[in-house]
């Protein structure tokens, strides 16, 4: 309770804030000089001037008319300029508050341990992240160097029905980020990054980081959970994600080309979510190694990407053949149960437009791919122990709405079938049921404004913990509402 009385006191101060900023005269000229007037929060109307294209009016004498909280591209505006002078010295704010309102119908049935719960039940989550982009160039750096700073929390039920639905692949992904179970409404650095082009063909990374959007990320079906599908299974590979931690230190090479790009990149198996900057026992539990290669393509005369990669993991896991830990995230080792040391996970995805749109991409911040709709997919083969999973497979469709496009509206409908390893022991066996598990998600996620949207999601799922569903399927249902702060 205490964390949402926080967020509901800064949304308190953010509400303020606006009424301030609406309040300001419309005189551009005579507040701020139409030669420093941002475009994030003000638009010009002017017979010899107008937007310059990089946040600044051009010409003399226009007249700026405010933009209101429903117009403008951020739920918080422009914080009286100080936005707008905090981005043109070197440091750009974004972040977003997101609120998942779900229930299952069906999960799990029988008496469970915590953090599970029992099925049939309607929960709600909030989750926060705030992400600060540091221009170090502007700071004496070298030239397009950055440093992203990220902080994330979370409040209300941890991981909303994701613990009750007795599934590998969490319904409502996001509410479990950051995995800090016992921790509402404190505010983790998940990410103290920089990032470093040396040239056009290589870039360079190292810092500490959270795992989502590392690799095998597709334009239809990927992200943190916060604006397209939900189900983790059609965020990312559940095969890739198990074993890795959700926020640790890493570092790697980016290497851009004409046709594609190729990655790199080490992580600490340590996961670092509740520790700032500790480094003294870094790499002390084993390393990972992962790569990927992505290739653009032009079928049918659309964009198109295909990529494949892999990953392997020599850190100590559970032996599955005596014991299995329960399926979190991330997956934590059984103490007092054999070990393997060595893990890997080989997959391959891709997208495709099928259909392209006029006009460009509503919404802020740079993206080169066109507004449309079109088709994706992924498969992975692991090694099945200590992976708990054998194969995954997923496919869907998806992008950009028609009925919608004006406002930016998009949609996915998506299908996962995830293979569990058949090298689960006795006590797993009796305990858990694992078996194989599939599931499918529809949204549609309505652009209400330019920072708001809301996605009305429904989900089919067979969970893979059989156990603890009797064998039973599921529905999960529910609403998520995402701002841009």
């Amino acid at each position: 309770m205490n964390g949402i009385f926080r967020h509901a006191r800064i949304l308190c101060l953010l509400f303020v804030a606006i009424a301030a900023d609406r309040a300001m005269t419309q005189d551009c000229t005579s507040l701020r000089g139409c030669d420093i007037c941002s475009c994030d929060s003000l638009a010009c109307d002017s017979a010899i001037g107008g937007c310059d294209g990089i946040g600044a009016c051009a010409g003399g004498g226009c007249s700026c008319r405010q933009q209101d909280c429903w117009t403008r591209p951020t739920f918080t505006g422009d914080w009286l300029g100080l936005r707008s002078h905090l981005q043109e010295s070197g440091i750009t704010f974004r972040g977003n508050s997101t609120h998942f309102a779900f229930g299952v119908a069906g999960g799990i049935n029988v008496p469970v341990p915590a953090p599970f719960g029992q099925g049939d039940t309607f929960k709600y989550t909030g989750r926060g992240e705030y992400d600060w982009i540091v221009d170090l160039e502007k700071f004496g750096g070298m030239p397009k160097g950055t440093l992203l700073v990220g902080l994330q929390h979370w409040y209300g039920e941890f991981a909303n029905v994701s613990l009750r639905t007795g599934t590998f692949a969490p319904p409502v992904f996001a509410a479990s980020l950051p995995p800090t179970a016992d921790n509402s409404g404190v505010p983790y650095v998940t990410d103290f990054l920089f990032t470093q082009p040396l040239s056009q063909r290589l870039i360079v990374f190292a810092g500490k980081k959270n795992v989502i959007g590392t690799a095998d990320q597709t334009q239809f079906a990927g992200g943190d959970g916060t604006n397209q599908f939900i189900n983790q299974a059609l965020i990312a590979n559940p095969a890739f994600l198990l074993g890795l931690p959700y926020s640790s230190f890493t570092a790697g090479i980016v290497m851009p080309r004409k046709w594609g790009l190729s990655t790199l990149y080490v992580y600490d198996p340590q996961d670092r979510t509740e520790d700032f900057f500790r480094l003294e026992d870094l790499f002390s539990k084993g390393v990972i190694v992962g790569g990927q290669v992505t290739v653009n393509t032009n079928f049918l005369c659309k964009p198109g990407e295909h990529h494949v990669g892999g990953i392997w993991k020599h850190l100590d896991q559970t032996d599955l053949r005596f014991e299995a830990p329960a399926p979190e995230y991330p997956y934590p080792t059984a103490p007092g149960f054999p070990t393997k040391s060595d893990a890997y996970t080989i997959y391959y995805g891709f997208d495709q437009y099928l259909g392209v749109f006029p006009g460009k991409r509503p919404g802020i911040g740079p993206n080169k791919k066109p507004r449309g709709w079109g088709m994706f997919g992924r498969a992975s083969i692991s090694d099945g122990n200590p992976t708990p999973l054998d194969y995954f497979l997923s496919f869907g469709v998806g992008g950009d709405s028609r009925v919608g496009c004006d406002r930016g509206d998009t949609w996915g409908l998506g299908w996962f079938y995830v293979g569990t390893s058949d090298e689960f022991g006795a006590i797993p066996q009796a305990a858990l049921g694992p078996r194989d598990g599939t599931g499918v998600e529809l949204y549609y996620n309505v652009q209400v404004t330019p920072w708001l949207n809301i996605t009305p999601d429904l989900q089919y799922v067979r969970p893979g913990l059989g156990r603890l569903t009797s064998g039973d399927d599921a529905f999960v249902y529910g609403v998520r509402l995402n701002a841009r702060l």
